[in-house]
């Protein structure tokens, strides 16, 4: 019996034990298995080191995909993170509306105490953002809304209140009517990813604006420059390339559709920049050709233009790809580049050489662009060249035009002064010729009363001396009478004389008064010889001056027939250097009695040639000795100050 109830004992333990053992087993499962089947691991990301606090890069998320904008919140997939869909790679049609979610997951406690925020970049278009299934973020009002956001950053404050210790839930939403992707997704202190969204936002959309809209801005400039200088066609493509080219470059920074054609306005929006590069790399092409003086520029104009709208047409229809329009502008691209590097070769000045240093460098820029855009897969990491390939070649084209400017600034200047100079000339010309005008008629006016007064002398006092002597010589009157009117006669023919214009012609003038005396000379006994040789013409020689000269030849020639008793007497002219000064010398010489000029005193005849020769501005000597004549030489200067 002890031993029965010993087993009993022992069995009613063990069952106790038992069935405390499935209790406790229960308890577990009821408890730890929930936990294991609802505990979720964290996304997969990485520590971005290049950026200061703690930022952690997204590789991969959990996402689902439909059409619609409908996001049914199953089905989720695990892939790698940037999740892109192009148009290109899914055969979509442009206006059919697909969403796509992406879900991360990370723990706040590594983050500590500092501010949150979310930043992504290439995210397109339409876009949600929840946390912990709060909405934080929306981009758009409407459903319709067309945004673009494929090459802006956001960057997105998460509210503390929202973050939970330990795991957290962000949940992306995007839908759009082409391409549609998640980009890059980080999550970290908000300064630092502040600074980073800064510096990005600046080269994908500040900067592209401001590049583009300057760049239009010159071409308006050109445009006006066309409209003054029409013959510069070069001003037209550039402003027409300008527009293209802002068109073209309108994606990457506007945030919304302009065109509101739904639900087709962002099929329209991104074929016209496709549309865009083609015709504007044609306008650049054709600036190029204009600016370089291309041969037959017009017809390969006009062949690139008709391609581009057979292109468009056979690229709007759906029958084929992109590359039917980016495979010639790669080639219209190329060529330029080709034309560039030969210009630079060839032109040394800053005019081409920049110029063609630009187009040989489009090409780079293309060639840069899709490595990058093969390299980051379209994530937005990258930044485009072609967003200031346009405002590049502007620019090179505002320096050589500014260089022309210069140049032809530097030409006008020169023309001005040579026209100053020109109109100095003209101004000195015509001042001469209205005094040489007033000269001339003074000289007509003075010719006319000299010709007056010859004739009043002639005509009055002469033929009254003439008829006095007649009468003298009829009636036998003394010969002193005789010989005061002959000499009264011949006075008034030498002043006649000294009043005829000779033109400065010393000869002519000393040759009329050996003729007039030659009678006087003859009837004196007196052989006259003549010695003249080459004179250039006295410009100063006026009939003032003509009478000075003839009065003292006048009076060396008396004094030869009335005291030297000489049987011979010659009167020269001829050119001579006097102290180094050009000029004329006239003189009479003859055989007669002579005087001693040391012990003889001059008589007053001679001092009034000397009188005359200094109102000359000239030089008169006398040479004489008893016994061996006399000579008087009268020196008179070519030009006399």
């Amino acid at each position: 019996m002890r031993h029965q109830a010993r087993d009993c004992s022992k069995a009613d333990s063990g069952s106790l034990a038992l069935t405390l053992a499935r209790l406790a087993l229960l308890f577990l499962l009821c408890h730890a298995l929930p936990s294991v089947l609802w505990a979720q691991p964290h996304s997969s990301y990485e520590r971005v080191e290049s950026l200061p606090g703690t930022v952690i890069e997204f590789t991969e998320g959990e996402f689902t995909l439909s059409d619609g904008i409908s996001f049914p919140g199953e089905g989720w997939i695990k892939r790698p993170n940037p999740n892109i869909h192009r148009m290109l790679d899914t055969g979509w049609k442009f206006g059919d509306y697909h969403s796509l979610a992406g879900r991360f997951r990370f723990n706040s406690e590594g983050f500590g105490q500092e501010p949150l925020a979310l930043y992504t970049i290439s995210t397109r278009n339409n876009i949600t953002v929840r946390l912990n299934g709060v909405q934080v973020f929306r981009n758009f009002a409407e459903a319709s809304d067309q945004k673009n956001t494929w090459y802006q950053p956001i960057l997105i404050p998460l509210p503390s209140n929202l973050i939970k210790s330990g795991s957290n839930e962000l949940v992306i939403e995007a839908y759009s009517q082409e391409s549609l992707a998640i980009g890059r997704v980080m999550v970290g202190s908000h300064g630092a990813l502040q600074g980073y969204y800064n510096t990005k936002y600046f080269w994908q959309v500040t900067a592209p604006s401001l590049a583009n809209f300057t760049m239009v801005l010159v071409g308006l400039l050109a445009f006006l420059f066309w409209l003054g200088r029409r013959q510069e066609i070069e001003l037209l493509w550039l402003a027409i390339s300008t527009v293209l080219w802002f068109l073209r470059n309108f994606q990457y920074y506007i945030g919304e559709t302009p065109i509101e054609l739904n639900p087709f306005g962002m099929a329209v929006f991104t074929t016209l920049h496709i549309h865009a590069s083609y015709f504007a790399t044609a306008a650049t092409a054709a600036f190029y050709f204009y600016f370089t003086q291309v041969p037959h520029r017009k017809w390969l104009i006009v062949g690139m233009f008709v391609l581009g709208f057979v292109l468009i047409a056979i690229h709007s229809s759906g029958v084929t790809t992109d590359l039917i329009v980016y495979l010639p502008t790669m080639i219209i691209v190329t060529a330029i580049a080709i034309m560039g590097f030969r210009d630079l070769v060839k032109y040394r000045d800053i005019e081409h050489g920049l110029l063609g240093f630009v187009m040989m460098a489009a090409p780079l820029a293309s060639f840069y662009d899709l490595a990058m855009a093969v390299r980051y897969s379209g994530d937005g990491t990258a930044t485009y060249a072609a967003t200031f390939s346009g405002l590049f070649y502007t620019l090179a084209f505002v320096v050589s035009f500014g260089r022309r400017a210069l140049d032809a600034f530097a030409h006008l200047r020169r023309t001005n002064i040579l026209l100053e100079e020109r109109v100095a000339e003209a101004t000195a010309d015509l001042a001469a010729s209205e005094r040489a005008r007033r000269d001339l008629l003074v000289e007509q006016t003075l010719a006319g009363e000299r010709e007056r007064i010859m004739q009043e002398m002639h005509d009055g006092i002469g033929s009254n001396l003439i008829t006095a002597l007649t009468v003298a010589r009829s009636q036998n009157l003394p010969e002193s009478t005789i010989k005061t009117l002959s000499g009264a006669l011949s006075d008034l023919k030498i002043t006649v004389d000294s009043l005829e214009p000779v033109e400065g012609d010393i000869v002519t003038l000393i040759g009329n008064l050996r003729h007039r005396l030659a009678g006087d000379l003859a009837d004196a006994g007196i052989d006259c010889k003549w010695e003249v040789g080459e004179c250039q013409p006295i410009e100063w020689l006026d009939p003032t001056n003509a009478l000075h000269v003839l009065r003292i030849m006048q009076e060396a020639i008396a004094n030869v027939l009335s005291h030297s008793n000489a049987s011979e007497m010659t009167i020269g002219c001829k050119e001579r250097v006097h102290n180094g000064v050009n000029g004329i010398v006239t003189y009479t010489i003859d055989n007669g009695r002579g005087f001693d000029s040391v012990n003889e005193s001059p008589g007053k005849g001679l001092s009034n040639m000397q009188a005359r020769a200094r109102a000359l501005r000239g030089n008169l000597w006398s040479k004489s000795s008893a016994g061996n004549g006399c000579s008087i030489l009268l020196w008179l200067p070519y030009i006399r100050e």
